[in-house]
């Protein structure tokens, strides 16, 4: 079974646990405009890339490799000339969106292991068939630097792709917390909530976000 996590000595969250395995489940499943096989390339590209590992195979473009090691390894380098660049060699914006979601969450998902000592999960074995091409038709560009479905807002950067936005908040519940725990102040789970905020303050300035 995925995150079996019998080695550790720290007790993990049940929830947290049931969330990675979700996600992994996900990964392996044909995704809006990627197949299986190509998401979890997606997401090994990002993980090569994190160990200044350059991989060589055929699920992906070359163009599509480069932006998930460039999304996985530094993506606070990234800048809207690169998404141009991307998206004029053939990366469309949905394909580029979905991309996004699998790169960020098993990134994510990688970066809770090894804070736990733990080694990366292997990757699942993909799931045949084919992406289902669901994409929210009413997205539009405005500020931000891909369609996006009503007002531009880091809760709505994956909107172009819906089952990659639910994927989102599906993991940022027990990873984090959920949209409702994050509108209460003195919410606590073994932090409270000033402590949770200042960790999370101080991984963002260490990850350079810029939002």
């Amino acid at each position: 079974m995925a995150f079996a996590m019998l080695s550790l000595e720290q007790p993990i969250r049940d929830d947290l646990v049931a969330g990675l395995r979700r996600d992994w489940v996900r990964l392996a499943e044909p995704g809006a405009t990627w197949t299986g096989m190509q998401r979890i390339s997606l997401a090994a590209h990002a993980r090569a890339a994190r160990s200044g590992v350059s991989l060589t195979e055929d699920a992906l473009s070359a163009t599509a490799a480069e932006a998930a090691a460039v999304l996985g390894a530094r993506p606070a380098s990234v800048r809207v000339g690169d998404v141009q660049k991307w998206t004029e060699a053939g990366l469309d914006p949905q394909s580029y969106v979905e991309l996004i979601g699998v790169v960020s969450r098993t990134s994510a998902a990688d970066s809770i292991l090894r804070g736990l000592g733990a080694e990366p999960e292997p990757f699942p074995a993909p799931v045949d068939g084919s992406p289902s091409g669901e994409v929210a038709s009413d997205a539009r560009y405005r500020r931000a630097w891909v369609p996006m479905v009503g007002g531009t807002s880091i809760v709505s950067a994956l909107s172009l792709v819906p089952s990659e936005m639910n994927a989102m908040f599906d993991f940022h519940g027990p990873a984090y917390l959920t949209m409702e725990q994050m509108a209460d102040p003195v919410f606590t789970r073994g932090l409270d909530r000033a402590q949770m905020e200042l960790v999370a303050a101080r991984t963002s300035a260490l990850n350079e976000c810029f939002y």
